[in-house]
């Protein structure tokens, strides 16, 4: 069973917002304690309204990202466990969604699980965080941070591609002035990277009123708050402007503040886990590539956090096909509950 619901949640800006998310319950009876949850943070959508995955149908121009969790998840519900998806600050709510911003991702999937008891359904307190590509970022920032509440238990956190090093990635972007195969999603997310750090940086919105993006970049700007990521990517939108022709008179200084944003919510430099790990990688991933994880692995173990991991002979999407990463990690999260 599936259904929408309402939750509240702390925005960025310190007020109190309604978020919504979808709720997969089992077919199966609840067993006593209730049912185990997983709070599966879904990968880059966008950050319009239009880009909330809880009220898409499969005629959705953004579907094939929105569904991109349901092998994990349909795994999950098959084994009895029940499973909260967040939309996420600005997409299931109100306002502007902080794109790649840790405590606004985190808070979202705390809050879900926080107000469980408000959705009608029989859940239990013992609890997996998990996520793709952004609500990797999601899961990681969650599970760094403090319990839901006092009665809920973080078991495991199990994560897939997670976005690390945006730094180092977008700034390579941004040496290219023309167009390339693909470049339509880059200089849209890039776009969106912008929007999400302007949230939580008064002087970053200054430069993007003024002189800070391109005068093609600043006509698209208001596409952010109606399209999704497919529509943006489009060359009608975002997608026709090259990753290099985004920035303005002042774009050294506003992508300069962008790349402090990166730091300050890298999920590399997170410590404090409250649950074992695992993190699922692809070989050949163009928005995670596989060096910059493989640091984030090397980094995470030589700190002593516990880490389980595997590789996939496949892209950033291609992890989530059933065949993939889905087979086992189902596996690995089932067991949490079992111990």
């Amino acid at each position: 069973m599936i259904r929408i619901v309402a939750f509240p949640a702390r925005a960025v800006d310190g007020g109190v917002q309604e978020q919504t998310g979808m709720l997969m319950l089992p077919a199966s009876p609840a067993p006593r304690g209730g049912y185990p949850v997983v709070v599966y943070g879904h990968m880059t959508t966008g950050g319009s309204a239009r880009s909330a995955p809880s009220t898409a149908t499969p005629a959705h121009p953004e579907w094939r990202r929105m569904s991109q969790g349901d092998a994990l998840c349909d795994r999950l519900v098959a084994r009895g466990i029940a499973v909260l998806r967040p939309d996420y600050e600005g997409i299931g709510g109100p306002g502007v969604h902080p794109y790649l911003i840790g405590s606004s991702l985190a808070e979202s999937v705390l809050a879900m699980m926080r107000e469980r008891d408000s959705f009608d359904a029989d859940l239990g307190d013992m609890w997996v965080a998990a996520g793709h590509s952004e609500g990797a970022v999601a899961a990681l920032h969650a599970s760094a941070r403090e319990e839901p509440d006092a009665q809920a238990r973080l078991v495991g956190t199990a994560v897939f591609g997670p976005v690390t090093r945006m730094d180092v990635s977008i700034g390579a972007a941004r040496r290219i002035a023309v167009p390339f195969p693909g470049s339509g999603v880059v200089s849209a997310l890039i776009a969106l990277m912008l929007r999400g750090a302007a949230a939580t940086d008064a002087g970053m919105r200054r430069l993007l009123e003024t002189d800070g993006l391109s005068e093609r970049a600043a006509e698209r700007w208001a596409d952010l708050d109606e399209l999704c990521l497919t529509e943006l990517a489009a060359d009608g939108s975002w997608g026709g402007i090259a990753p290099g022709r985004i920035g303005g008179r002042a774009g050294d200084e506003l992508f300069a503040m962008l790349a402090a944003s990166f730091r300050a919510n890298e999920v590399a430099a997170l410590r404090g886990f409250r649950a074992p790990l695992r993190i699922d990688a692809a070989r050949f991933d163009e928005v995670a590539p596989a060096p910059l994880t493989a640091r984030m692995l090397r980094g995470y173990r030589s700190a002593g956090v516990p880490l389980d991991s595997a590789w996939w002979p496949t892209h950033h999407s291609g992890m989530m096909r059933p065949q993939h990463a889905p087979s086992r990690a189902a596996e690995w999260i089932a067991a949490r509950f079992a111990g």
